[in-house]
């Protein structure tokens, strides 16, 4: 019966590795993790997240069937799942870039400080597995994050190194999925100059009085990019100094500030 065992997981293994040669959309992707992966190896939600992690600019895919926890979703307001990717992408290097397991996972710090539906969804995770890829000469390195609701993750024997090269080769096949625009946001964007993600955090952290030494240790990048990042968004809004910047885009979303 053991024996009968170990053989339908291997072929399972075999089985789930051909198919992923098939896959050229996210929705085949989406398909292949749940008919395919998740019977080897349970998990309610996979995030994907790669970039600079040094710099926190970051770019996200999301497969799972729950409700809310989706791209999209996540996208609308990623400042604090971006700043947990890079704790646990620290952690993977500090781990010697080997994968590793989080249980009994509590995310109900994350919600507290940016309340929202991915984070509401987030809190219903009691377990993680975290697998990094290293991109030596990209330098966008990607962290593959399994989350679950049990509160221990079970990982077979000798499937992630195996499986995941897989997932990862699948995953950079395919276009990873964009933010729904609504209109409002549109002409909110047109207003805010056409910043990016990160130019707005370092724009809210200026109308809260902080200095750009305050702003590095907060983001925690150097005081150095953080002037980078002023010229750039005193450029963008056609202004020369911080009170102008502030006073010509007005009120900006609330970042958190990390613990």
């Amino acid at each position: 019966m053991l024996a009968q065992k170990k053989q339908t997981h291997w072929e399972g293994i075999l089985h789930a590795i051909q198919n992923s040669y098939a896959i050229q959309r996210h929705v085949d992707f989406f398909n292949w993790l749940k008919q395919d992966i998740h019977p080897l190896m349970r998990h309610d939600a996979l995030l994907a997240t790669w970039g600079n992690f040094s710099t926190g600019e970051l770019h996200f895919d999301v497969s799972s069937s729950l409700p809310e926890v989706t791209t999209q979703c996540l996208l609308q307001d990623s400042a604090i799942v971006n700043y947990l990717m890079c704790n646990l992408h620290k952690r993977w290097l500090e781990n010697d870039e080997k994968w590793y397991v989080i249980n009994r996972f509590d995310a109900s710090g994350i919600h507290a400080q940016s309340p929202n539906a991915f984070t509401h969804q987030l809190m219903k995770m009691h377990s993680l597995l975290v697998y990094g890829v290293r991109d030596t000469r990209g330098k966008n390195d990607c962290i593959y994050v399994f989350f679950d609701r049990t509160r221990e993750f079970h990982v077979p024997d000798q499937f992630l190194g195996m499986i995941m090269p897989h997932v990862d080769a699948a995953i950079r096949r395919v276009g990873h999925l964009k933010p729904i625009v609504k209109d409002e946001e549109l002409l909110d964007s047109m207003a805010q100059g056409g910043l990016s993600d990160r130019e707005q955090e370092i724009l809210h952290w200026v109308r809260g009085g902080k200095t750009n030494l305050e702003i590095g240790m907060i983001l925690d990048i150097s005081a150095n990019t953080v002037k980078n990042h002023l010229k750039r968004i005193f450029q963008k809004l056609d202004v020369s100094c911080r009170a102008q910047a502030v006073a010509k885009t007005g009120t900006v979303t609330p970042y958190p500030k990390p613990n």
